[in-house]
């Protein structure tokens, strides 16, 4: 039971955390597009914007091993 709500409050958690993330750079795309500028001035350059894409990138792979760890059967 105490391994179940581990693996419940981990999965949340990241999926909150992708949403979060998946949001933000959303609002900086639309900024970006209409201020006619680059990701790499806003995030100061290219390499944090490569650091934002790999934030997004671990996110959404956190979220589906913790998923893949819930659903699956441990027996």
């Amino acid at each position: 039971m105490k391994g179940k709500f581990l693996n419940i409050s981990i999965f949340v958690l990241s999926i909150i955390c992708l949403i979060i993330s998946v949001n933000l750079f959303w609002n900086m795309g639309i900024y970006v597009d209409e201020f006619n500028t680059s990701p790499s001035i806003i995030l100061g350059g290219d390499f944090w914007n490569y650091m934002n894409w790999l934030k997004l990138a671990f996110t959404a792979v956190i979220s589906i091993l913790s998923g893949i760890s819930l659903f699956s059967n441990n027996k």
